[in-house]
């Protein structure tokens, strides 16, 4: 597969991802949710951006600038350091369908990531970092939505640690 169609191919992925989170603000009743669910919906619509302008830029140039790509969402380490202020601000019961939203997103994001590793095996050179970096990225949006679903789900798991052990001792 060469760069220009794998370049499509993630508009594709960006673009649906970047739907579910805009289509997930209207269902979310919770201003946190919401919050997080348009962040990551601007995130992924910076994801597209850069892909469009990648596709014009390597069809022109047969280059694209990597330092172009940016996110917003924090890098795992940051969100272990703050988990207990996060923890604070969820609130207790989240309204509204977010479990169904979180659980799709989830799900997309890991798709999302899945394919991007595949596309770093199929490029080299720039165009390869340019595809490490949006695994990178994505890996951290799994994070996220990992972290909020546990939350929501209150099923004693956070951040895929157990928060209480029920065993006795």
């Amino acid at each position: 597969m060469d760069s220009l169609a794998i370049f499509k191919t993630a508009v594709q992925y960006e673009e649906k991802i970047r739907d579910l989170y805009r289509a997930a603000d209207g269902i979310i009743d919770d201003d946190r949710g919401i919050a997080i669910f348009r962040a990551l919906a601007d995130d992924e619509q910076s994801h597209v951006d850069f892909l469009l302008y990648s596709l014009e830029q390597l069809k022109a140039k047969g280059a694209v600038d990597i330092a172009r790509l940016k996110t917003s969402i924090p890098a795992k380490e940051q969100i272990e350091t703050s988990i207990e202020s996060i923890k604070a601000k969820i609130p207790e019961k989240m309204l509204g369908d977010i479990k169904k939203a979180l659980n799709s997103a989830l799900l997309m994001e890991k798709e999302t990531s899945a394919f991007y590793r595949d596309a770093c095996t199929k490029t080299d050179g720039e165009i390869r970092k340019i595809f490490e970096k949006f695994l990178e990225i994505e890996d951290r949006h799994v994070d996220v939505v990992q972290i909020e679903l546990d939350h929501a789900m209150h099923n004693g798991v956070w951040f895929d640690f157990m928060e209480i052990d029920l065993e006795a001792e």
